[in-house]
């Protein structure tokens, strides 16, 4: 299958749309949570975004030093960003920002439809935007493999995840996890470091099949997002015991 949008006018259109719609159904979602004074929220929605901002910029050069640092000027290093690595410090950025204003209360359980929502039509962007957007997999022969304009066929890994997230969005909509604030969140990104772990064994290491694509950078055997998903699996799976445990004693 070949697709027939211009790569970068679908990929801008729908991450911009992404935005818009995941910030829609989050404030839809937390419209009846209780919610800090406005100056707390203001400072606490600050921190979450700074970290999430600096945590999909460091993931990004993380995976791509190699070759950044060979690279002259600025430039190279201001392009690029990484999803797994914004939750990541946007999730940081929270709790030091709730530790910071004295919010006890769990703050993430909206944040699952809304991610959901914006990294499905994000990923969407990704799978119809070419081998520039550089999420595209290996080849493949298989009968969904996705002709990404050049000819080959490959597997279509934005459309994997996009599915995978569907279905992580189900599974935490168990009862069990309603019924202990912030255990929704814990395990939403918990799965989706699970399934990142799992795609990127799909993509080509070295971006060797998109000409002028920045080579990932292997540590161990594994790219710096997988390392950040290991990392964040054992991050999220210590929340979610926390927030279980939390809920058990209330």
């Amino acid at each position: 299958m070949m697709h027939s949008l211009p790569g970068t006018a679908a990929h801008f259109v729908l991450e911009a749309l992404a935005y818009a719609l995941g910030a829609r159904v989050y404030w839809r979602a937390a419209s009846s949570l209780p919610t800090p004074m406005l100056p707390d929220r203001v400072l606490l929605l600050g921190i979450t975004v700074f970290g999430a901002l600096l945590g999909r910029k460091l993931l990004h050069v993380a995976e791509h030093f190699e070759i950044l640092r060979t690279q002259a000027g600025w430039l190279p290093w201001l392009a690029g960003k990484s999803i797994l690595g914004g939750l990541l410090g946007g999730t940081l950025g929270a709790e030091l920002g709730k530790q910071a204003i004295g919010w006890r209360v769990p703050t993430g359980d909206p944040w699952v439809p809304a991610l959901t929502m914006g990294m499905i039509v994000g990923r969407l962007g990704c799978q119809l935007s070419g081998p520039w957007d550089q999420t595209y997999g290996i080849p493949t022969t298989l009968p969904w493999a996705w002709d990404y304009g050049d000819g080959l066929g490959r597997h279509p890994t934005a459309l994997y995840e996009m599915l995978l997230l569907a279905v992580l969005h189900r599974l935490t909509r168990q009862r069990a996890l309603a019924a202990h604030p912030g255990a929704r969140f814990a395990s939403f990104l918990l799965g989706y470091c699970v399934i990142r772990l799992g795609v990127e064994f799909l993509k080509p290491p070295f971006g060797a099949f998109a000409p002028g694509s920045l080579p990932v950078a292997l540590h161990g055997g594994l790219t710096a997002i997988q390392w950040a998903a290991i990392g964040g699996m054992v991050w999220f799976a210590a929340l979610l015991r926390m927030r279980m445990q939390a809920g058990d004693r209330n």
